[in-house]
C-alpha cells in the first residue's frame, strides 16, 4: 500500500505541471563560452567589427570570467541587443551570416518564467566569429 500511494504521489508530481525553463542557449556564429565585457557600454543596438566603431573598452574572457582580454576584431566581431524581460528569463543568443545576401541577423528569443514579478534590461552582448563591415545588419526579439 505505500509502494502505491508513493508511486501514485510521483507520478502526480512529474506529470502535474510544465516546468518552466529560464536556461541560456547560444546559436549560429556566436562564440559559446566567451563572455563579454564593456564598460561605458552604450544602449540599443550594436554590430561592432573594429575597435574605433566603440568609443567604450570592449574585453572578453574565454576562462570564465577570471582573465579579460581587448577584443581582437581582426578575429572576432561583437554585437549586442538590449532587451527588457522578467527576472526570471531564459536567452537565446543566435547570431546568423547569409554570405549570399551579405547580412547578418542576430536574434534574442526570450524565455520569461512566472516565477518572477520585477523585470530586468540587459544588453545581450555576443562574441562572434568576424563579419565583414559591409554586411548589412538586423536585429528581433522573438518571445514564444
Amino acid at each position: 500500500m505505500k509502494k502505491l500511494f508513493f508511486i501514485t504521489l510521483l507520478l502526480i508530481f512529474i506529470t502535474s505541471c510544465k516546468k518552466c525553463d529560464p536556461s541560456n542557449s547560444t546559436g549560429g556564429i556566436v562564440i559559446e563560452d566567451a563572455i563579454v565585457r564593456v564598460f561605458g557600454y552604450e544602449e540599443g543596438q550594436n554590430f561592432i567589427t573594429e575597435a574605433s566603431d566603440y568609443d567604450k573598452t570592449i574585453e572578453v574572457s574565454f576562462d570564465g570570467g577570471i582573465n579579460y582580454k581587448p577584443v581582437d576584431f581582426s578575429n572576432f566581431s561583437v554585437f549586442s541587443l538590449q532587451t527588457t524581460a522578467s527576472c526570471s528569463s531564459g536567452y537565446d543568443r543566435t547570431v546568423v551570416l547569409n554570405k549570399a545576401d551579405t547580412t547578418v541577423n542576430y536574434t534574442v528569443t526570450i524565455t520569461e518564467c512566472p516565477t518572477c514579478k520585477t523585470s530586468a534590461t540587459i544588453n545581450n552582448w555576443v562574441l562572434t566569429k568576424v563579419v565583414p563591415a559591409f554586411y548589412e545588419e538586423s536585429f528581433s526579439i522573438k518571445r514564444p
